[in-house]
């Protein structure tokens, strides 16, 4: 089932504190290590993510509830996810893009699901799911920040009309598929079941058209209060 934490409720409460903590503490580790250790910190995130991602799927397909419509990672959190898990592994020259988007969507998806969370496979216990839930979110938030705090990465000058022709791309080849196979990634589908300000109406489309000046002015945002420093 799904669970939606009620906004302003001691448990909401405390997984943001705790989501917050944790992104702190990765953002000092970066702050205090020596140069070489700053690679080996972004390399344990990577490995953090990447046993999630394999343990997430492995206990599905264990517990026969794998399937089509919910457990491919084609939200823009399940996107942001695997990037975490292959950036540090790819060529240097190869990251940028993915940087971009993951300093967008990461941000800005991680902090709309800690602040509004939504809960797969929640059976009123805190379970893994429960945890790496919060844990995950928690990691895509903080893993660009650090990527560009500690790792000398930057946001080009157009990025943020990269990542928003980026993220319509996506929702051309994901809606159609929605509809294909009965899933609702990226809640283009149905909107998501939670008290979130950004969603103005629930009626299909109308909630989906009003996302794109939301999205892109968050975007504008995050690029403005992000973009490397002039000199």
């Amino acid at each position: 089932m799904d669970y939606a934490i009620e906004p302003l409720s001691i448990e909401w409460m405390i997984t943001l504190g705790c989501s917050l903590a944790f992104i702190f503490l990765v953002l000092y580790m970066g702050k205090i290590s020596n140069e070489s250790d700053k690679i080996k910190y972004a390399k344990i995130l990577a490995f953090i993510m990447i046993f999630l991602t394999i343990a997430n799927h492995t206990i599905h397909l264990i517990n026969g509830t794998w399937t089509l419509d919910k457990q491919i990672p084609i939200h823009l959190c399940g996107i942001s996810a695997l990037i975490c898990c292959v950036i540090m592994f790819i060529p240097e020259n190869k990251r940028q893009f993915l940087f971009e988007f993951l300093f967008y969507f990461g941000i800005i998806g991680g902090a709309m699901s800690i602040l509004t969370p939504l809960i797969d496979n929640y059976y009123g216990s805190i379970n893994f799911f429960y945890l790496q839930f919060f844990i995950k979110h928690a990691i895509i938030i903080a893993f660009p920040i650090y990527l560009r705090n500690h790792l000398n990465m930057e946001l080009r000058t157009y990025s943020w009309l990269r990542a928003f022709i980026a993220v319509n791309v996506l929702l051309a080849i994901i809606m159609p598929l929605n509809f294909y196979i009965g899933s609702n990634y990226m809640y283009l589908a149905e909107a998501p079941a939670v008290d979130n300000p950004l969603i103005l109406t629930t009626q299909w489309p109308l909630y989906v058209l009003t996302w794109e000046p939301i999205v892109f002015a968050l975007i504008l945002i995050t690029y403005y209060f992000s973009k490397p420093k002039k000199v």
